[in-house]
């Protein structure tokens, strides 16, 4: 929790900003209205693994956060997002929205581009049913252009979760908010065609299992959802604003590999906003209080915040500027401990051999979770296990049985994104070796030990597929447990081959 003198700067400036500024969604539009895609299995094309839940959870954060009613919003999915379907929605919801109105369309699925004999380029946005003939299955980018002009809507906003090239845009005036006076209601009174896109030709959209998401739209519910993009902390949110913000964030959480752009598609000078419910409930019930009472709301609001924050955070309480409204400086002090999200199931399994006569080969078995605590490293911590035979005599003597268990902490990098990854894991475990009389049920405790393992291992990601790799490891076993003959049954280096497994969250 914040301590009490850092809240009260957050409670003035919170105090300063929801009394003074009190511009609502209704102010500016009579209704909003979306269209959201999302592709994750393509007739004819290699598929997705989260189109479909980024468009899902876009959705869901335009209801709850920014109040778009449900029946104002049209969800195609996979087999419903076919060229014929999409074009007949951009024409319905184009036509419903009225002048004073906004539209946001959001597409997650691929993007191709077609070079021309000429060197020029035509951008295409892939159906489910999208082949390599671009010109007669696919959907041109200026497409949307076209379907926005049609269009009464005072603002349209297009989020494209894709990479292409090809687009034909316009260098638009703008208006500067530092020093334009009202600057929102000026920018919020014009018309605008806005487009920001996941990245440009020969950029790949980058997903992960940690996320759940790809980059650009992770980092268009962090932005939106929590606030993060608004730089200014006026509890209202630009297209500008957020496009600044995904490029910088994307760029670095896909390693360069994927750089954001945000491009006009007319010459209107307006500008899709955002604007945060929690401030108009504040504004509309702050108006029937007391002074007193009012300052009571605030911190009612304020501890609920805290406690609906999906990500639990410390704050280092010693740096005063840490509460500026430079929203990227307090996200790079802010340091996540928890989020689901960012949670996987983790499995690895290996045969290692080890340079020790009296039991040659181990197959231990390791579960547990696996997190994100930096870009392109992860903590792992898990369970781990073992169960070997010795030796088995038919006679009726003894079945000889080593058997472990543990707790297993390693760390892994990516070195090469979606390619090559290196681990180093640090194991804790409860060694026994056992004698079982097959004639009965008597068993016999020849000897047990605490000891450990050391591993460092390379992992070869399989393509399109991060969440599979093959590991080849290699370490040391400092376990003391010796066998019947008073020998060493480990206690000594290994090498091994293996499997390592990620999976969603339980």
């Amino acid at each position: 929790m914040i301590k009490k003198s850092k809240k009260v700067k957050i409670l003035y400036s919170f105090f300063l900003i929801t009394f003074s500024f009190s511009i609502t969604t209704e102010d500016i539009y009579d209704n909003s209205y979306a269209l959201i895609i999302g592709i994750d299995k393509y007739q004819n094309v290699r598929g997705l693994d989260y189109a479909v839940k980024d468009a899902v959870d876009i959705q869901t954060m335009l209801i709850d956060i920014f109040h778009f009613k449900q029946d104002n919003i049209v969800l195609l999915q996979n087999e419903e997002a076919t060229k014929t379907n999409i074009i007949q929605e951009f024409s319905n919801i184009t036509k419903e929205a009225g002048v004073n109105d906004r539209l946001l369309i959001f597409f997650a699925g691929h993007g191709e581009t077609e070079t021309l004999p000429n060197g020029g380029e035509i951008g295409y946005l892939m159906p489910v049913d999208g082949n390599q003939d671009l010109y007669v299955s696919a959907i041109k980018m200026d497409e949307l252009r076209t379907i926005s002009l049609r269009s009464e809507a005072k603002h349209i906003l297009y989020l494209v979760d894709a990479c292409y090239g090809g687009l034909v845009s316009v260098g638009a005036r703008s208006l500067d908010a530092q020093t334009e006076p009202d600057y929102i209601p000026k920018i919020t009174k014009e018309k605008s065609r806005q487009i920001i896109s996941a990245g440009g030709r020969g950029e790949e959209v980058i997903e992960k299992a940690e996320w759940g998401h790809s980059a650009f739209t992770k980092n268009i519910l962090s932005g939106l959802r929590d606030a993060k993009a608004d730089t200014d902390s006026d509890g209202i949110i630009t297209a500008q604003e957020l496009g600044i913000y995904l490029k910088k964030r994307v760029t670095i959480d896909s390693n360069n590999q994927q750089t954001p752009k945000t491009r006009n598609l007319t010459t209107d000078e307006g500008e899709f906003v955002f604007i945060y419910s929690e401030n108009i409930i504040i504004n509309q019930q702050a108006d029937n209080n007391a002074d007193d009472e009012k300052m009571d709301l605030i911190l009612d609001k304020l501890d609920k915040l805290e406690k609906q924050a999906e990500e639990k955070t410390t704050i280092n309480e010693e740096d005063d500027e840490l509460y500026s409204n430079d929203s990227e400086d307090l996200e790079d002090r802010v340091k996540t401990i928890w989020n689901d999200e960012d949670l996987l199931l983790h499995i690895l399994f290996h045969s290692s051999h080890n340079s020790n006569t009296s039991m040659p080969e181990t197959s231990p078995f390791v579960l547990g979770v696996e997190k994100a605590i930096d870009t392109n490293l992860y903590l792992q911590v898990g369970v781990r296990w073992d169960n070997e035979t010795i030796a088995e005599h038919y006679n009726g003597a003894d079945s000889l049985e080593y058997n472990s268990t543990g707790l297993r902490v390693g760390l892994k990098k990516i070195i090469s994104q979606n390619f090559i990854s290196s681990q180093v894991a640090l194991s804790i475990i409860n060694s026994e070796f056992k004698s079982n009389n097959i004639s009965s049920t008597n068993e016999t405790l020849l000897d047990s030990s605490i000891g450990g393992t050391l591993e460092i291992s390379m992992g070869v990601i399989f393509p399109y597929w991060e969440e599979m790799s093959i590991q080849f490891l290699t370490g040391y076993n400092f376990s003391g447990i010796k066998n019947q003959n008073d020998e060493d049954l480990l206690n000594s280096p290994f090498v091994g081959i293996g499997m390592q497994i990620l999976g969603d969250w339980f």
